[in-house]
């Protein structure tokens, strides 16, 4: 059943008018992510705004078997939140309250359509901190980060999102409604199946509430900007900084083409005396005043033993953020200003500068007029990899060549013992390449398990699996 009309009365049923979406610019509005490899095609979009309405709709989609794509803030890049084949869209935009905080357990509930902005800014206002971050944090919802497991600059202090979460309300593929630990820290009463939900990107069922934890925000937050000569002296500066700095926050790197895009197109300026192959762009959380005298010491021997060739180091909070800017804007301005191809890969740390220089080169090879922007979070190992299209070829041209450059791509990963997907999930761009990260019985394994909460197959079909 995906007949506009029949749908809509049969949804109308559960749901007002307004928000029963059936004409095409708000199915198209509504039916993709960021990626923009796939068309959009939902037959109808719906936007819930309680878990009540949630089981309502799964309910009637179990019993007439008809597809469910979950959606959020659309901020993914794999394809996972995009409905392709007319199905329901189901949108979490209208449910995005603050049900409670916390302190005294220091936790968040909110609803799953929150966006990570407001549940910063809401942990601030209480004196509390939640310190996953990235730069779609104004669009991202809190039941996608959930979904995709995502990561973002502070995980080598923080953890994946995974680490954040304390219960779930989720609705499964039959209409089930689970309260998963509540918010419990301690609970170890069989099997964990909050943890299953978290980076299942909306095949097992929909989130609808987070319980999550918060801490302590830190006194001040110190920023240093290194301009590198060679990718080899990526992994002794980490080594230095995590030996140096037990509140080392963030690490992140940037090739020479990510970081002079960002100062050529967004106006900002550039900090060091001149061009480097590779730039790292450290946070240090600050305890105490002593702390920024340690870290001037710790560059300032860096740079004398020639580890680095350029620093700079943040002195107020208006230059530590013109420093985050050079990284935090490279995502945008890619997308602004270029046609581009993205993957989000990991690798393990150490094997980060010699998978890098093989990557390059395999690319190079293959398509030697491609140009690539790497940049990400070089302290848990996970690299964005960027393919800018050349303008002289077409898009047709671009797309079709850039699924066979997702083969180099992945075979670097494979041989590097990578995954293919870090922190974006694996939805539709990466389905057909899960066995170069997981094993045949891995795979047979998530079937089942996927098997036991959407029996029928009707959550978010054909993505992952």
């Amino acid at each position: 059943m995906n007949d506009i009309s029949m749908l809509s009365k049969l949804f109308g049923e559960i749901l007002p008018p307004e928000r029963v979406l059936t004409d095409e610019k708000s199915r198209a509005f509504y039916g993709a992510d960021w990626l923009k490899d796939f068309t959009p095609n939902p037959s109808v979009v719906l936007l819930p705004q309680s878990t009540e309405e949630v089981q309502s709709i799964i309910t009637t989609c179990y019993e007439n078997s008809i597809p469910l794509v979950p959606s959020g803030g659309r901020t993914g890049l794999s394809g996972g939140a995009t409905a392709t084949r007319g199905e329901v869209l189901i949108n979490m935009e209208r449910m995005r309250s603050i049900l409670e905080v916390n302190r005294v357990d220091r936790t968040i509930r909110c609803q799953a359509g929150a966006p990570l902005e407001v549940i910063q800014q809401t942990a601030l206002s209480n004196d509390l901190y939640f310190p996953v971050d990235f730069s779609s944090r104004g669009s991202a919802q809190i039941g996608g980060n959930i979904a995709t497991n995502a990561g973002g600059i502070r995980v080598i202090r923080y953890g994946n999102f995974r680490e954040q979460v304390l219960g779930l309300k989720v609705v499964t593929g039959t209409g089930a409604i689970l309260n998963l630990n509540g918010s419990l820290f301690k609970n170890n009463s069989g099997y964990d199946l909050r943890q299953l939900f978290i980076g299942s990107e909306g095949t097992l069922g929909i989130i609808t509430e987070a319980t999550l934890r918060l801490s302590s925000p830190p006194r001040d937050i110190s920023r240093v900007l290194c301009g590198l000569s060679d990718l080899d002296s990526i992994l002794p500066l980490l080594t230095l900084c995590r030996d140096s700095f037990k509140t080392l926050s963030a690490f992140e790197f940037m090739e020479r083409i990510p970081y002079s895009e960002v100062v050529r197109h967004r106006g900002v300026r550039d900090p060091l005396s001149q061009s480097y192959q590779a730039y790292v762009l450290a946070e240090i959380e600050i305890d105490q005043p002593s702390d920024r005298e340690s870290i001037n010491t710790v560059f300032a021997k860096a740079y004398e033993d020639g580890l680095i060739q350029d620093v700079v180091v943040s002195e107020s909070t208006n230059q530590g953020q013109e420093l985050m800017n050079l990284r935090d804007l490279i995502s945008e301005t890619l997308s602004q200003h270029h046609t581009i191809h993205k993957n989000d890969i990991s690798v393990p740390v150490g094997s980060i500068p010699a998978f890098l220089k093989d990557l390059h080169t395999a690319i190079r090879e293959a398509y030697p007029t491609y140009r690539v922007a790497v940049f990400g979070h070089v302290g848990d190992g996970n690299l964005h990899v960027n393919v800018l299209k050349p303008q002289e070829m077409s898009d047709a041209d671009f797309w079709e060549r850039c699924h066979e450059s997702d083969k180099i791509v992945f075979e670097a990963v494979k041989r590097y013992k990578g995954s293919i997907s870090a922190e974006h999930g694996v939805g539709l761009l990466k389905r057909d390449f899960l066995t170069y990260t997981r094993s045949l019985e891995e795979i047979e394994l998530m079937r089942g398990v996927k098997n036991v909460f959407d029996p029928k197959g009707i959550m978010n079909p054909g993505k992952v699996l």
